[in-house]
């Protein structure tokens, strides 16, 4: 058998390997490459532009939706979503007060007209009083608003409307019906007039002569009929106007906003400044 034979190394190189050694782990790191201003705009560019992105979308959205808000019916559709609600702070507030002609009342919420409870197929604007007329076969309710005086059975189905120049005034102050005789019913603006026939034809009367409709405070029970009516409802290109702004969130929503605009200049400033610069060490590349 061949014997191994290991190599033996001087005493003096024993002694250095150790320096060698030490020299070589005290030996300095290279140092790292320093980023030039272009990588580090370009960086904080794109990170930027990620957190931004969104925040644009949905500004070019609302926007978007805005500028046709009235094609698409968004100055007049509402919605009544309660989350939305108490983000406005709003909740329903039944009205306080009514008009009342025999078993009949009418109350005025923000988008309905309600008579006897019942909201009416078509609103009547700002109702300023309500007497009960016709006859016992055919009893007619007339519910007065400033332009016009509306006719309603009792259960709240349209008969007729009554507009100028049917009517002798062009605007309607008040309605009531004849002290001597309440099926004559009665309107007035500066003068006052009576009609016996439903409306078809006028003649004066003096304003002393006419028990005048007033307004009167609704009981409990029938503020409770009107509950379900009186939900406060936005309309949706006011929700669009909020949520473009902001202001839906409150300051904060509004400062971000103003954040993001300024974010959104200071990239379109520094995209245009390291496009240029990009460009310009290009055109010196290609001269040499």
């Amino acid at each position: 058998m061949k014997e191994t034979h290991t190599p033996q190394v001087p005493a003096a190189r024993r002694q250095l390997l150790p320096r060698l050694r030490l020299k070589r782990a005290q030996k300095p790191a290279a140092p790292r490459p320093t980023k030039n201003i272009i990588a580090v705009l370009r960086e904080w560019h794109s990170r930027a532009g990620l957190v931004g992105f969104a925040f644009l979308i949905w500004l070019a959205c609302t926007g978007v939706l805005l500028t046709r808000s009235n094609e698409l019916g968004l100055d007049t559709a509402r919605v009544d979503w309660p989350w939305l609600m108490r983000m406005y702070g709003l909740h329903a507030e039944p009205p306080q007060a009514g008009f009342r002609a025999g078993e009949h009342w009418v109350a005025s919420t923000n988008d309905y007209t309600l008579l006897d409870g019942r909201p009416l197929a078509t609103q009547i604007a700002a109702p300023l009083g309500v007497v009960a007329g016709g006859t016992p076969q055919m009893p007619i309710v007339y519910v007065a608003g400033p332009a016009s005086v509306v006719l309603l059975s009792p259960s709240g189905e349209r008969i007729d409307e009554l507009t100028p120049p049917i009517l002798p005034i062009g605007t309607v102050r008040r309605i009531g019906t004849l002290k001597r005789d309440p099926h004559v019913i009665a309107v007035q603006d500066l003068d006052a007039y009576q009609s016996a026939d439903e409306g078809n034809s006028w003649t004066p009367v003096a304003p002393g002569d006419v028990d005048w409709a007033q307004s009167t405070a609704l009981s409990e029970a029938e503020q409770q009929q009107t509950l379900p009516y009186a939900k406060p409802r936005i309309i949706v290109e006011q929700l669009l106007i909020d949520l473009h702004s902001g202001r839906l969130f409150g300051p904060v929503g509004a400062w971000l906003i103003t954040i993001i605009g300024f974010v959104a200049v200071a990239l379109a400033i520094s995209g245009i400044w390291m496009w240029w610069r990009i460009r310009k060490n290009r055109r010196r590349l290609t001269a040499r």
